[in-house]
């Protein structure tokens, strides 16, 4: 064909196009969508079947698991996000423990008080967990933890992995009879912690656990132990603050005890709660464990310590002041070595069992150093006794058949037995030292006067 052909043939296809153009502006709306987005037909099929469509390719995208939602192409949790900080200057009845019940096993939750606040509540441990503080320091006044009033301040549910508790201060003023701190079949440490407590149990009462005390102090008005615990305990560096009884522990395993300071506060000087009084408990346990306690102070208490039950139990420089009876043994095998030792009856009494006495300083008593029923034994070696002035002019020691040489000194109940009982210091004013010291840097021995050295030093117990 030639050009002039063809260009006759465009031409009249252009002819034909302008004639049917206001044909299918006349069409219906209809006619006219169709139109435009017939090109994108099939785009369910391929997303790439027409570029006009301004589509691009996309890849596949894997739903999020259960539980949680896809944000920005990322799978994050459905939950909302929890806090591992309460500021208790804020904080609602019950926010810490809602937070606790949340977090992952051996997760970390924060406390903080800025301005003096504290959380009030119950705290329900179900899970692994470690509570620290942050820009807060324990004082008289200031807790950051309180228990609502006949209420414990934390539970432990039985068989909980660990449980830390680093620099707490807890108020438990009106526990009636709960417990400040229980738990039991768990691993529990204490670090930097106060307690102080008011009720009728005890400001921590674990049992069958693992406990470790450092650096703590427990202040307690109530007839029953300050701290009760079983099972294995470390402790170092501690002070408990008592009325009646400072601590009572059961071993179930070797435990090691170091710088124990015991006090007995002046709220029942002179009642019958005072002569019952005991410093340091230790008993009931097996025969197949030892205790080895070092630099143990007592201060106060008719009994200082008494140690009942198991196979040996070693006490290296512990010094008692202002007891009844110092030392009492009963049913155990226990070695005390290093001790100074005041008591105004018995500085060491073996009612059964054993006693190994050395190198101890016994003074200011009436009745007897180192003294033994029947069947109690002692073996004792280089103990020096020194008489109170005016007491007994001859100091029992050795085995004997319970006959005491001389009569007690006070006949009717005492008031003040020394200054020091009458400067006691009651609840509401003790505070522990800002640094509790080691009790053998703290308790040294008062000097004797020329007249107790003059009642005349013996060596105590049995020959060997």
């Amino acid at each position: 064909m030639s050009r002039l052909s063809r260009f006759l043939a465009l031409l009249a296809v252009l002819s034909l196009g302008l004639a049917a153009a206001p044909a299918v502006a006349l069409a219906s709306p209809d006619a006219k969508v169709d139109q435009q987005i017939r090109p994108c037909f099939g785009l369910l099929l391929d997303p790439n079947l027409s570029k006009g469509c301004r589509t691009a390719y996309r890849p596949k995208v894997r739903p999020c698991p259960r539980g949680s939602i896809s944000v920005r192409g990322r799978c994050q949790s459905a939950q909302p996000v929890v806090r591992r900080d309460i500021d208790c200057d804020y904080a609602y009845p019950g926010q810490v423990s809602d937070t606790l019940s949340r977090l992952y096993d051996g997760d970390v939750l924060t406390l903080t008080s800025t301005e003096g606040g504290a959380c009030v509540e119950t705290l329900n441990i179900t899970q692994s967990v470690t509570i620290v503080v942050r820009d807060y320091t324990p004082s008289r006044g200031r807790p950051i933890l309180v228990a609502p009033a006949g209420q414990p301040c934390i539970r432990i549910a039985p068989g909980v992995g660990y449980v830390v508790l680093e620099g707490l201060g807890i108020d438990a003023l009106r526990a009636g009879k709960a417990s400040c701190i229980t738990g039991r079949a768990t691993e529990l440490a204490l670090k930097g912690v106060t307690v102080r407590y008011d009720g009728e149990g005890s400001a921590l009462d674990v049992e069958d656990s693992r406990i470790e005390l450092q650096d703590s102090a427990f202040i307690g008005r109530t007839r029953q132990p300050v701290v009760k615990a079983t099972g294995e305990i470390m402790a170092s560096n501690v002070e408990i603050a008592a009325t009646a009884i400072g601590g009572a522990f059961e071993t179930s395993g070797d435990s090691r005890l170091r710088d124990i300071r015991i006090v007995r506060l002046g709220d029942w000087t002179g009642s019958a709660r005072t002569r019952n009084s005991a410093g340091f408990v230790i008993a009931g346990m097996n025969r197949q464990q030892l205790v080895k306690i070092e630099g143990l102070y007592v201060d106060g208490f008719s009994r200082g310590i008494y140690v009942g039950g198991g196979d040996e139990t070693t006490l290296l420089n512990p010094v008692v002041r202002d007891s009844d009876w110092a030392v009492v043994l009963e049913n155990a095998n226990l070695q005390i070595r290093g001790g100074d030792l005041e008591a105004i009856d018995v500085g060491i009494y073996a009612a059964s069992g054993i006693v190994f006495a050395s190198n101890n300083r016994i003074h200011r008593v009436m009745r007897s150093g180192i003294y033994a029923d029947a069947g109690g034994q002692v073996r004792s070696v280089d103990n020096r006794v020194f008489a109170r002035p005016g007491g007994c002019e001859a100091l029992v020691k050795g085995h004997f058949n319970g006959e005491l040489t001389c009569r007690p000194w006070y006949e009717a109940p005492e008031v003040f037995r020394t200054p020091r009982d009458q400067a006691r210091l009651d609840f509401d004013s003790y505070w522990p030292a800002p640094n509790i010291l080691p009790a053998s840097a703290t308790s040294a021995p008062p000097q004797l006067s020329q007249d107790a050295l003059a009642g005349g030093s013996q060596s105590g117990g049995a020959p060997k």
